[in-house]
């Protein structure tokens, strides 16, 4: 199980402006979904009309790395979501990539 909480530059940036102004200290900016890695880069694939691509789901203990990887990479970000911190949907996200591509 490879998890991560995505989150575009956009929203990255404007919770870093957010937490400059509010934040003394460490603040997590994720996303406010969960999704397996491969789950995203099928999502990634259909909403941008790639077909070629070729993924493979697989175990992360199958997958040589140079060192240990974790395998839920989200974050916690209640304390950037308390402060105002408002991310879209990850479908919405990629909606807008789309309309950049």
């Amino acid at each position: 199980m490879f998890l991560l909480q995505p989150v575009s530059v956009k929203a990255a940036v404007s919770g870093i402006f957010l937490a400059l102004e509010k934040v003394c200290g460490l603040i997590n900016l994720g996303g406010i979904e969960r999704i397996l890695r491969y789950d995203f880069g099928m999502l990634l694939m259909n909403m941008l009309n790639i077909q070629k691509a070729k993924l493979s789901p697989c175990r992360q203990r199958d997958v040589v790395m140079p060192a240990p990887r974790p395998p839920d990479v989200s974050l916690d970000s209640t304390k950037a979501f308390a402060m105002g911190f408002k991310p879209l949907p990850l479908a919405e996200e990629l909606k807008a990539l789309r309309g950049i591509v």
